[in-house]
C-alpha cells in the first residue's frame, strides 16, 4: 500500500501541470500514488500526462467539476494518507515528509494543515511571491465549525488527511461548485477532526490575474455561500447545536450576503433579508453609520445610500469612504 495518495483534479491544466507535478516529484517520498483526474479537458492535459508522467494514474471523465473529480480520486486512492492538490498549485519542498511524520508520531491526529503563501500573477502573466498566511484554526475561533464557517481558509493542498478519517467526512459537495473547499473543511470539523498545525509554508497558491473560481463570477460565489449558509443552519438546528454563537454567525453571513446581493441581485437580497428578519426581528446592521441610517430611513434605503458611496469610492472620488 502506498504511503500517500495525491489526488489532482485537472481541467485544461496543461499549462500548469509541469510545475505542479515537479513539485510533487521534489517531495522525495518514494511511496507515492498520484491520481490525476482529467475532468473533461479540451486542451492537451491527458496527452501531456501520458507522455511525461506515465508512472501516474490518469483517469479521464466528462467535465463534471472539481468536487466530482476529487470524489472519484478519493474512491480510487489506496494510500494511508490523502493529499488533495489543485492542478495549478505547488507543494512546498518537504511538505509531505514533514506532515507524514506528524501523523505517524501522533496517531490520534486526523488532519495536519500548514501555513501557505500566495503567488500573485501580474499583468504580464508572471507570478511573484506574495503574502504568507500564518494562523491557526483556534486563533480564528475555538469552535472549529465556527472558524471554518466564518473566516478560516486554507488552500486545499495545505491539508494532509488520514484516509480512514475521510470516510467519516463524506463526499465533497458537488452541489457547491465554487465554495466546495471551504465546505469540505467545515465537514471535517463537523466529523470531529482532530487537527495539528504545521507552522511551515506547505503550499504555494496561485492567485491568477483573471481571478480564482470564487472571483471570476462573484454572483456564482455568493449564491454558493448562501446555499452553504442555509444548509449549515439546517444541520445545526437538526443537531440541536444552533446556539447563540452559531446563530450570530449565521446572521453575520446573511448580513454580508444581503449587502452584496443588494447590488447584484435584488430578488436574492429580499430572500436573504427576509431570512435575517425571521432569525432576528429586531435586526440592525453592524457598523457605525448604517445602523443610524437604518433607524432613520429603514434598511433598504440605508443600503441604497451605502451602495451609492461604495460606487463613488470605486471611481476614485477623493475623500469618499464606504459607509459601514
Amino acid at each position: 500500500m502506498p504511503q500517500v495518495s495525491i489526488i489532482i483534479p485537472a481541467y485544461n491544466a496543461e499549462r500548469w501541470l509541469p510545475e505542479t507535478l515537479e513539485s510533487v516529484a521534489a517531495q522525495e517520498i518514494a511511496d507515492l500514488e498520484v491520481i490525476i483526474v482529467n475532468d473533461g479537458s479540451t486542451d492537451g492535459t491527458a496527452a501531456y500526462v501520458e507522455k511525461q508522467w506515465p508512472q501516474h494514474r490518469l483517469i479521464s471523465t466528462a467535465n463534471k467539476g472539481v468536487s466530482h473529480a476529487r470524489n472519484l480520486g478519493t474512491s480510487l486512492a489506496t494510500g494511508e494518507f490523502v493529499q488533495y492538490l489543485d492542478a495549478d498549485d505547488l507543494l512546498a519542498p518537504g511538505k509531505l515528509a514533514r506532515q507524514i511524520s506528524i501523523l505517524i508520531a501522533e496517531p490520534e491526529i486526523d488532519v495536519v494543515y500548514s501555513n501557505w503563501q500566495r503567488l500573485i500573477q501580474h499583468e504580464n502573466g508572471v507570478f511573484a511571491s506574495g503574502e504568507k498566511v500564518e494562523r491557526t484554526i483556534g486563533e480564528v475561533d475555538p469552535d472549529p465549525q465556527l472558524a471554518f464557517f466564518s473566516a478560516f481558509w486554507c488552500p486545499t493542498a495545505a491539508y494532509l488527511y488520514r484516509r480512514h478519517f475521510l470516510s467519516k467526512v463524506g463526499e465533497w459537495k458537488e452541489w457547491l461548485p465554487v465554495a466546495q473547499d471551504a465546505r469540505f473543511a467545515w465537514d471535517c470539523a463537523r466529523a470531529g477532526a482532530r487537527w495539528r498545525h504545521d507552522p511551515h509554508i506547505g503550499v504555494l497558491y496561485r492567485q491568477h490575474h483573471t481571478g480564482s473560481v470564487s472571483t471570476r463570477s462573484r454572483l456564482a460565489f455568493l449564491k454558493d455561500c448562501w446555499a452553504n449558509t442555509l444548509d449549515i443552519e439546517r444541520i445545526w438546528i437538526a443537531e440541536g447545536t444552533f446556539k447563540e454563537g452559531r446563530r450570530a454567525a449565521i446572521l453575520g453571513s446573511c448580513e454580508n450576503l444581503a449587502r452584496a446581493f443588494f447590488e447584484l441581485d435584488q430578488a436574492l437580497f429580499e430572500e436573504v433579508y427576509a431570512h435575517m428578519i425571521a432569525l432576528d426581528p429586531a435586526f440592525r446592521p453592524t457598523g457605525t453609520v448604517l445602523p443610524l441610517l437604518t433607524s432613520l430611513l429603514g434598511y433598504r434605503k440605508a443600503e441604497t445610500i451605502a451602495l451609492f458611496y461604495r460606487r463613488l469610492k470605486r471611481l476614485g472620488r477623493p475623500g469618499m469612504k464606504a459607509l459601514t
